[in-house]
């Protein structure tokens, strides 16, 4: 009657275990909650036009894990694209970290959707980088909320009518985004947590031990 009982704590250890490690992200830049105040509209064609928003890490460098925009009113046919670039001397740049999956896009109004990136990305502390949405096709567009809520960790966005060619960077109502991290201690679980977990697992050893 015990083993089940048994093999059942060693379940639960294992399940807790992996629990613990798939929580372990966090929000590094955040603007989501503010309010929506209007929308920039990403192009296909006619001229394209791209649009860029900038954003500051803080003191300790990390894994990207994704990004959120709220992101809608597609129309049209065309194929959209996200990018993460480096800085240029307050611009967006011409070196691509990272490229993302595009979520699907909805006609209606914009929503909170998730890019994640292609391939693992670690960002270093204290430095700018930009997160470029454009598109390409025929005809078709999408729309980005943007925010007058002004903050320092997302200094400026710019928009591009040139497929990045040129810039032009105003600092007065970013884009709305949230930066996601992966944990820097790889899954590592909390002090708090290794202590319960090593307690369900010696109460199962204890267990074992009077069973035979």
């Amino acid at each position: 009657m015990r083993k089940p009982f048994r093999n059942s704590l060693f379940g639960l250890a294992v399940a807790l275990l992996t629990s613990v490690a798939q929580s372990r992200a966090a929000v590094i830049v955040s603007n989501l909650s503010a309010t929506a105040n209007g929308t920039s509209t990403i192009y296909a064609s006619g001229p394209p036009q791209e649009y860029a928003q900038e954003f500051l890490t803080g003191s300790s460098s990390f894994t990207l894990a994704s990004i959120v925009a709220p992101i809608g009113d597609a129309t049209g046919s065309f194929t959209a694209s996200a990018e993460l670039v480096t800085n240029n001397s307050g611009q967006p740049g011409t070196t691509v970290l990272a490229t993302f999956t595009i979520p699907a896009i909805p006609t209606g109004t914009p929503s909170d959707l998730t890019f994640t990136p292609n391939s693992s990305v670690v960002l270093s502390a204290n430095t700018d980088y930009w997160f470029v949405l454009s598109a390409t096709g025929t005809t078709g567009d999408y729309k980005w909320d943007y925010t007058n809520t002004n903050s320092p960790s997302l200094p400026n966005y710019a928009v591009s009518q040139n497929s990045g060619s040129s810039w032009t960077v105003n600092s007065n109502g970013p884009e709305i985004i949230e930066v996601n991290s992966v944990d820097q201690v790889t899954g590592a679980p909390e002090p708090s947590s290794v202590l319960f977990l090593g307690g369900i697992s010696l109460f199962g050893f204890v267990i074992s031990r009077r069973s035979r």
